[in-house]
């Protein structure tokens, strides 16, 4: 399957939507719309087309902290699961493995959730390594 690997466009919003759905999460298409439009500067958002449609999407930033110093975060990575396994999650990491070495970040870094564990082998596969296990705390301010 020949997989292409290009930016995501608000063209691209409802495949997203049903990519982020299969990972549990409930948005629009005029929200992921909205989302891709105030990206910060310097984010990318990647999607892998096969045979004309998104198979799947990677978004990745780079951040920076006194603790880890310069890396790129994964902010999410989905699959359609009619494809997993068939190269498209692999060609999304390799592109933002090239885009964090073409802005001169020396780390890719991600989270993901604990009871995913077919992405944690996914990820195992292609050369990350758990480095720590913590809890994730939010707070509402509306």
């Amino acid at each position: 399957m020949d997989i292409e690997v290009r930016p995501a466009t608000a063209d691209d919003s409802a495949a997203l939507v049903t990519l982020i759905a299969a990972m549990g999460y409930d948005v629009t298409a005029e929200e992921v719309a909205q989302r891709l439009a105030e990206l910060a500067e310097g984010d990318a958002v990647f999607v892998a087309v096969a045979a004309g449609r998104v198979r799947g999407w990677c978004h990745v930033y780079r951040s920076q902290s006194l603790i880890a110093g310069p890396r790129a975060e994964i902010a999410g990575l989905a699959v359609n699961p009619d494809f997993q396994g068939g190269g498209v999650g692999g060609a999304l990491l390799r592109q933002v493995e090239e885009w964090a070495a073409a802005n001169g970040i020396p780390v890719v870094h991600l989270r993901s959730g604990s009871e995913r564990e077919a992405a944690h082998e996914f990820y195992r596969k292609h050369g990350y390594n758990g480095v720590k296990t913590q809890l994730a705390l939010r707070k509402s301010l509306v």
